[in-house]
C-alpha cells in the first residue's frame, strides 16, 4: 500500500470496527492489537472518515512517500547539517591549500611555482590524482632537464611538497683532463683488454684482485714521473661465482593474474568502512595509500591497491628436482649479466639429496665486465 499510515484505534469492540470499516470501502491491513488498542495500516485519504466516527483514533506512523516527507520535516535542521558538513569535507577533501618547494633557489623556486600553477597546482586548485601528479612530474623534468636531475611531488593532506635535485652540469674540461687509472672491479683473470688512453700493465690471463690497477694513468720516464692522464679503455675477465639451490619435491608457484582491485575505504575514528572496491583474497599483493588526512574530524580514506595472484602446484622426481635446480642457478646468473657477457663454464660440486628436497651447489666460470675507475691523485709534474 502506497501513501499510507498506521493509526491506532482505542476500541473496546474490534469486530464493529473491522466492520465499519468493511462496510464503507475502506482498504486496510489489521496489524495487532493490544486489549483495546488496535492498530491499522489505511490510505491516508481514509484518515478523516475515521476519525468523524472514532473519536479515540491518532496518527502513529508512515510509509512511503509520506514517510520520507515527514521524516525531512521532522529533522531538516540534522539534513541541512549534513549536506553542508559534507559538502565542507568534500571542498576540503579535494583542495589543496599549501604548497612548499624545498629549495633555496629562489630563481627556480618561482619558476617551478609558475609551472605548476600551468597544470592548475596552486593554492586552492584541486587535488590532482597520483597518476596525473606522475604524469606532471614527468613533463616539468622533461622540461627542465638542464636545471633537474630528480624531482618528486608528494601530498601531505592539504599541501604538497615538492622535493628536488638541482642538476650540476660540470666542467667539460675538467672530465675530459681528470687523471684516473682504469682498474678491477673484482677479482678476475683477465680475457680482453682495450685500452684508448693510458699505460696497459696486464696481460691476457693474469690475475688480478679488485681494485688492482690495468690501465695505468700515469706517465713516467725511466723511473721518473712525467704526469698523469686520464685512461680510457674496456677490460673483461672470467670471474667465479658459486651458487647454491634448494629444491623441494613438492613446492608452489605464484603467478600474476594480470588483476588489479582498487579497494578505497573510510576511517572515522578507527572504525573503517569500505566506500568501494571490496575484495577479500589471501591471493594479493597489498598496497596502502593516504588519499585523505582530517585529524580534526577524525576522517582518514586509504586506497589499497590489491594486485592478484594465482599458484600453481608442482610435484617432481629427484631427477627432475635437479634439472630444475640447475635451471634456477643458471638464471641467477644469467639475470646479472649485461650485453656481452656470457656464462663460460659450469661444473656441478655437489648434490645432496633428501627425503622432501635437493640441494644442488653450482661453479661458474663467467665472462664479465670488469672495468672500474680509481681518481689519481694531484702529483707534482717533472
Amino acid at each position: 500500500m502506497n501513501n499510507t499510515i498506521q493509526i491506532r484505534i482505542i476500541c473496546d469492540n474490534l469486530n464493529t470496527l473491522i466492520y465499519y470499516l468493511s462496510r464503507n470501502n475502506i482498504k486496510f491491513d489489521h496489524l495487532y492489537s493490544k486489549k483495546d488498542d488496535h492498530y491499522f495500516k489505511i490510505y491516508k485519504n481514509d484518515y478523516k472518515r475515521i476519525k468523524r466516527k472514532f473519536k479515540k483514533v491518532r496518527v502513529v506512523g508512515y510509509y512511503g512517500k509520506e514517510s520520507i516527507l515527514k521524516f525531512i520535516k521532522t529533522n531538516y535542521i540534522f539534513l541541512l547539517s549534513l549536506i553542508l558538513g559534507l559538502t565542507i569535507l568534500y571542498f576540503l577533501s579535494t583542495t589543496m591549500f599549501f604548497i612548499e618547494i624545498h629549495t633555496n633557489n629562489e630563481e627556480l623556486s618561482n619558476k617551478l611555482y609558475y609551472e605548476l600553477g600551468t597544470y592548475n597546482i596552486k593554492k586552492y586548485g584541486r587535488i590532482k590524482s597520483y597518476k596525473e601528479l606522475d604524469k606532471i612530474k614527468k613533463e616539468i623534468l622533461k622540461n627542465n632537464q638542464d636545471k633537474l636531475e630528480w624531482l618528486e611531488i608528494k601530498r601531505e593532506g592539504t599541501k604538497y611538497e615538492v622535493l628536488l635535485t638541482e642538476r650540476v652540469i660540470p666542467n667539460n674540461d675538467d672530465i675530459i683532463n681528470s687523471p684516473r687509472h682504469i682498474v678491477a672491479s673484482k677479482d678476475a683473470l683477465i680475457k680482453h683488454i682495450t685500452s684508448n688512453n693510458g699505460v696497459v700493465l696486464k696481460d691476457i690471463n693474469d690475475y688480478v684482485k679488485k681494485g688492482e690497477i690495468i690501465i695505468s694513468g700515469d706517465l713516467y720516464k725511466g723511473e721518473t714521473y712525467i704526469k698523469s692522464l686520464r685512461a680510457s679503455g674496456e677490460v673483461y675477465g672470467e670471474v667465479w661465482y658459486t651458487v647454491k639451490t634448494v629444491v623441494p619435491y613438492k613446492y608452489v608457484e605464484y603467478v600474476r593474474t594480470g588483476k588489479v582491485i582498487n579497494h578505497y575505504y573510510l576511517d572515522f575514528l578507527g572504525n573503517k568502512m569500505t566506500l568501494i572496491g571490496k575484495y577479500n583474497t589471501n591471493m594479493s599483493m597489498n598496497n596502502i595509500k593516504l588519499l585523505v588526512d582530517k585529524p580534526y574530524l577524525g576522517i582518514k580514506i586509504y586506497k589499497e591497491t590489491k594486485e592478484l595472484y594465482d599458484y600453481k602446484e608442482f610435484k617432481v622426481t629427484k631427477d627432475e628436482a635437479y634439472i630444475e635446480a640447475i635451471k634456477r642457478s643458471d638464471k641467477s646468473i644469467k639475470n646479472k649479466l649485461k650485453d656481452k657477457e656470457y656464462i663460460i663454464s659450469k661444473k656441478v660440486l655437489n648434490i645432496s639429496p633428501m627425503s622432501s628436497k635437493i640441494e644442488v651447489e653450482v661453479f661458474y666460470k663467467v665472462y664479465e665486465n670488469i672495468t672500474d675507475t680509481s681518481l689519481i691523485e694531484e702529483k707534482k709534474e717533472l
